[in-house]
């Protein structure tokens, strides 16, 4: 009978670790359609990644000017109701925020959830080889938790040193890997099989899913659900702009996210050669 209870008792934590990793890498990347950018670029054929490693160098990483979707039925259905979820769920809850929280206190929070990430682009700099990145990055954090008050206020980028985050994903696109098909996951939204490996390596090295890790479940998700709600409220006349002039809404975000990602793998460059046309938001 101890054996039993030993054994059952082994189970349900088994499945309590797992389901613990779950929730956090999905609350994790909630706000994945509230991050695109939208970049006016010229349509050609494809863009080139520079060098990861801010060394020079003669090796770049084409990456396709747009994503296949072999599996797009699945996807739009997909996607529809995520955006039922994002437009009952988030959007309110993003609107609520930006109603009752004034702009300083919001900046606040972005700047103290933007410094917690910094070990995961710290570990991120090194992987890529670009110490200078990773230099300016131990730089910042250490800048903003003291003087900032936790990161509060953004000290650090006052004082001239760059806000840039950096993900395991982007690590991948620098080492050549291929992003692979476009894919919408239920909830986690629009992504790659290179960018889903990359959340969910850069969830196992955030010290808060370790720090949290005993908690409540609400309490282990709240920083990832924290920086959901930040931003999606940052992206809201974005993508309500997108919504109401797009005649494809689908084909329009997954453009936006490629452009995006295109630009932060290239730390914000696009060094040449053609990028997908996006829709005229004007």
């Amino acid at each position: 009978m101890g054996g039993d209870l030993l054994k059952r008792t082994g189970q349900k934590q088994q499945r309590d670790i797992l389901k613990r990793m779950a929730l956090v890498l999905m609350a994790s990347a909630l706000c994945a359609v509230s991050t695109v950018d939208v970049r006016a670029e010229e349509s050609t054929n494809f863009a080139v990644i520079e060098p990861a490693s801010g060394e020079g160098g003669d090796r770049y990483t084409p990456q396709p000017q747009e994503l296949d979707d072999p599996i797009e039925p699945v996807n739009r259905i997909i996607f529809g109701l995520n955006d039922i979820v994002d437009q009952v769920v988030f959007r309110p809850v993003a609107l609520t925020y930006r109603t009752v929280l004034p702009p300083v206190v919001r900046i606040g929070v972005a700047n103290a959830l933007d410094n917690a990430t910094s070990p995961i682009t710290f570990a991120n700099n090194i992987l890529q080889g670009d110490i200078k990145e990773a230099e300016t990055t131990a730089v910042r954090f250490f800048i903003n938790s003291f003087a900032g008050f936790g990161g509060i206020q953004d000290v650090a980028g006052e004082a001239g040193w760059e806000r840039r985050r950096e993900d395991f994903g982007q690590t991948l696109a620098g080492w050549g890997v291929p992003p692979g098909p476009y894919i919408v996951a239920p909830l986690l939204g629009p992504s790659t099989p290179r960018h889903l490996v990359g959340r969910a390596v850069d969830v196992l090295a955030n010290p808060w899913t370790w720090i949290l890790w005993d908690a409540s479940t609400i309490e282990a998700l709240s920083p990832t659900l924290a920086d959901a709600v930040v931003a999606r409220e940052s992206s809201l006349e974005l993508l309500d702009g997108v919504r109401d002039n797009s005649p494809d809404y689908y084909s329009s975000l997954k453009n936006l996210y490629w452009q995006n990602r295109i630009s932060e793998i290239n730390n914000g460059e696009i060094v040449e050669e053609q990028l997908p046309d996006i829709p005229d938001l004007r």
